[in-house]
Parts: structure tokens; C-alpha cells; sequence
């Protein structure tokens, strides 16, 4: 069965492949990349790389050629989100993609204020409509930010600032979201037309957060509710950009916009994101990491 991989080059994409590799031969994968020169050690095991651009549909299905189920990792392109989805589901259709895996987002309904949340609604929309076997993964909120980012900040201040109240989330560990991915993807017929929530094995607010991270660090950090117009004027004083431009990166966000930022706390504070499964252990066999789990695996690398 050949597995098409999109976003191959991207950390997930990593992850996802790296999974696979160790139960299926490399021959056995088509990986796709705005950057196929970024794959030289998956080609140089065998797997096929080809060049996909989701905002050049004319080159998609030929790029997808000769795969059976597709894994659609969803872009960071906010705005254009739906309309790059929408290409690629199409051009998997017109490839003879039987099945495809999309990486969505938690908390997903039409009434969510969470910008990417709409597109992610969206594409779900598209793929229910599409005709192909699907399956919908709802990753939620990456507990790799508690010690990436979050952990940094607040040793660095002694506090966490959010505009999240005491809205609940429940973080998934991204290691976490590349096994289920893998697993589905390997026997895509005992997952057909099937959504998942995959989250974290416990529901968190924020300030459950600085105390985790208190605990874990040994020193004091708090956590400091503000405003949605507050946290979006100390992005503004970060030089976070306030809309997504492609390419864009910051220390403080990774490639987020500070306009999709405030909407997905907006969101966490209505409790659009107090979503909690058991669906990783449901499909691989092994519970999700906890928080203190993702700290500690940090702390030793």
C-alpha cells in the first residue's frame, strides 16, 4: 500500500515518517514537500519525494500519482487554509487517493472564534462532501509549547500571561499525534470516516499550567490573567505580526500571527477547547503522555 505523506519535510511530516519507517519499507512512501531537496536521507532509503506546492493545484495530483491514502498535514497558511485543503483533496480525488488523513484541530464547530478553527471546520466540511473514505484527526493544543516555549518565558519572568481565564485544554504531545497518525495510516479500513479527538490524558487551565511548571522548574511562576486586547497589545510590543504572511517566523510564536493566537485563546476561554479522549489509547494501543511526561522529555534531550 503506498502511503502519500504531505507536509513530509515539517516537523509532524518527521515524525509521521519516521513512525512509519520502522514498520513499513521506504519504498512503500511518497513524500511531498515544497522543499523535496530537504529529504535526502528518506530518499536515500527509498521513499519517493516529489515536489507539492497546495497553492499550485495544477501540479497536485501528478505529485500524488500511484499513492492509496493520504495523510493531508494541514498548512500554516492562515487565510488560505481552506482554499490549499481544498486543492489538495481534489487533486488527491483526481490522483485515485482513495482515502485521506487529515490533521484537523480540537474544538472544531461552526460557532468556534478560533481563526484556524474555521478553516479547519471548513476543510472537515470538504472532506465529508468529497466522496473518499476519510478519517479526522482533532489534534489539540501541543503540550511541546509548555516546555519549548511557555517554560522559557516563564523562568524568564516568573509568570505566565494569558487571556484564557479559566477556559480547559487538554495538550496532546506531538510524538503522541505522529503515532496515532502512523497507526491509522496503516490500516486506514478500521478507521474509515471516523473523527478523533486526540488530546492529552487531562483537562488544564492555564493557571494549572504555571503550577505544573512551578513544580517541575523549582521556581515560582504564576499565572497573570490579562485581556484579549491586553495579550494582543504585548504581542504588538513582541513585533509579532498581526496577520500570517507566508514564511513569517518569530522566537516568541513559531509561524503564528497574533491575530490567530488571541482567537485560539478566545476560543480556550469559552471552552470551545475542554475537550478530553482517550482516543490516542484507543488507536495505538498506548496512553497519551502527560504534561509532566512532555516536560521531562524535554528536560533530558
Amino acid at each position: 500500500m503506498k502511503l502519500v505523506i504531505s507536509g513530509a519535510s515539517g516537523d509532524l511530516g518527521r515524525r509521521v515518517t519516521t513512525e512509519l519507517l520502522q514498520q513499513v519499507p521506504a519504498s512503500d512512501l511518497i513524500l511531498l514537500s515544497r522543499t523535496p531537496e530537504s529529504l535526502d536521507a528518506e530518499a536515500a532509503r527509498g521513499a519517493t519525494r516529489r515536489q507539492a506546492d497546495f497553492s499550485k493545484p495544477a501540479t497536485l495530483a501528478a505529485a500524488m500519482q500511484g499513492g492509496e491514502v493520504l495523510l493531508l498535514i494541514s498548512t500554516l497558511s492562515i487565510g488560505k487554509r481552506a482554499e490549499q485543503h481544498g486543492n489538495a483533496i481534489a487533486a488527491a480525488k483526481a490522483a485515485g487517493i482513495k482515502h485521506i488523513v487529515y490533521t484537523s484541530s480540537g474544538g472544531i464547530q461552526p460557532q468556534t472564534p478560533s481563526l484556524s478553527g474555521q478553516e479547519h471546520y471548513a476543510t472537515e466540511q470538504l472532506l465529508l462532501n468529497s466522496g473518499l473514505r476519510f478519517t479526522i484527526l482533532r489534534n489539540s493544543w501541543y503540550a511541546d509549547v509548555t516546555p519549548l516555549l511557555l517554560l522559557p518565558a516563564g523562568l524568564a519572568t516568573g509568570s505566565l500571561v494569558a487571556s484564557t481565564g479559566d477556559g480547559r485544554i487538554a495538550p496532546v504531545a506531538k510524538g503522541d499525534c505522529a503515532r496515532v497518525a502512523a497507526c491509522v495510516l496503516l490500516a486506514p479500513q478500521k478507521h474509515a470516516n471516523a473523527i478523533y479527538e486526540i488530546t492529552g490524558p487531562e483537562l488544564l487551565t492555564f493557571a494549572d499550567l504555571a503550577r505544573l511548571l512551578s513544580e517541575t522548574s523549582g521556581k515560582a511562576i504564576s499565572y497573570v490573567e490579562v485581556s484579549h486586547d491586553e495579550k494582543l497589545a504585548m504581542f504588538d510590543a513582541m513585533g509579532i505580526a498581526r496577520d500570517y504572511e507566508e514564511g513569517m517566523m518569530s522566537e516568541h510564536s513559531n509561524a503564528w500571527a497574533s491575530s490567530e493566537m488571541i482567537s485560539y485563546e478566545k476560543a480556550i476561554k469559552q471552552q470551545f477547547m475542554s475537550v478530553c479522549s482517550r482516543h490516542v489509547d484507543l488507536i495505538t494501543g498506548k496512553p497519551a503522555m502527560t504534561i509532566r511526561d512532555v516536560i521531562q522529555l524535554y528536560a533530558t534531550q
